[in-house]
């Protein structure tokens, strides 16, 4: 191995460096990609679910009640 090569980063490394594009991007390219539409529905009722669990310590939490 030359000396050139040792120095020149390798792709990891170059990936590192690299700015993440964000949380939502890369789960939209990833579903784009390998065609995971059904994971939609999912994500979409596990936030709905957490946002029960956040709002029902708040003043919101009687209206969440008669849902039920």
């Amino acid at each position: 191995m030359s000396q050139t090569e040792s120095n020149k980063p390798s792709d990891f490394e170059q990936a590192v460096e690299e700015e993440s594009e964000g949380f939502f991007r890369d789960f939209w390219f990833f579903l784009k990609e390998n065609k995971k539409w059904w994971l939609i529905p999912l994500m979409i009722i596990l936030l709905a679910l957490g946002a029960v669990l956040l709002l029902s310590g708040t003043v919101a939490a009687p209206f969440i009640y008669t849902l039920f």
